[in-house]
């Protein structure tokens, strides 16, 4: 009788992601996982790949994951951004997972809503 071969259970992991927080970025702590903040675009640094925004009470500096992607994007545009805190108290930056164009959101809503 021949051999049937041998069968390799493969296990499947779920690998889950923390959902991003809709925080003010003057709430922002460097204990905080991933956050969603919106804001709008006061300045860009092509040289690093960054953008500063601002939502009227505070502003944060966000690193882009593609230095590329900083032509996406306009000063003065209004944007969400989803990614990581780094660092403490007074030297708060976030890593940006997604930058999306939130130009078309009624930010009086917005507000509303989540905070």
């Amino acid at each position: 009788m021949p051999e049937e071969p041998e069968k390799l259970e493969e296990e499947k992991k779920i690998l889950r992601r923390a959902p991003a927080i809709p925080v003010p970025i003057a709430k922002l702590t460097g204990e905080m996982g991933r956050v969603a903040v919106i804001g709008t675009i006061i300045s860009k640094n092509a040289d690093i790949g960054s953008i500063v925004i601002d939502d009227g009470q505070a502003s944060i500096l966000v690193l882009l994951n593609d230095p590329a992607d900083i032509e996406r994007f306009k000063e003065g545009q209004t944007v969400r951004v989803l990614g990581k805190v780094w660092g403490t108290d007074n030297e708060i930056e976030l890593q940006a997972e997604v930058v999306q164009d939130f130009s078309k959101i009624d930010r009086e809503l917005y507000t509303k809503v989540f905070f």
